[in-house]
């Protein structure tokens, strides 16, 4: 069981396929990292509606970096976006 920024790490080395947060979320501390990471090595990041969570936080002035601390992401991480799709289809059937 991964935690925080080294399970979206292993998701980009290929030593697991995907990694999904539904509980909970991820502070931006926890996802920033290895989603940055995960990017590099080809990997997507969807929030649980299907979009693309971007890299581009824009914590451009204080109260972005104070609103970005309170904030947190629930996602699916996968080696590519067609895997995150389908884990989240899956994931949304009923």
């Amino acid at each position: 069981m991964d935690f925080g920024s080294i399970g979206l790490c292993h998701v980009a080395a290929g030593f697991t396929d995907c990694m999904v947060e539904f509980a909970k979320g991820f502070a931006i501390w926890d996802l920033a990292p290895g989603h940055y990471i995960l990017n590099a090595a080809g990997g997507a990041v969807l929030d649980l509606e299907g979009h693309p969570i971007p890299l581009d936080y824009r914590l451009t002035t204080l109260a972005d970096i104070g609103e970005a601390m309170n904030r947190r992401q629930k996602f699916v991480a996968a080696t590519d976006l067609k895997l995150a799709q389908d884990v989240l289809k899956a994931m949304t059937k009923a």
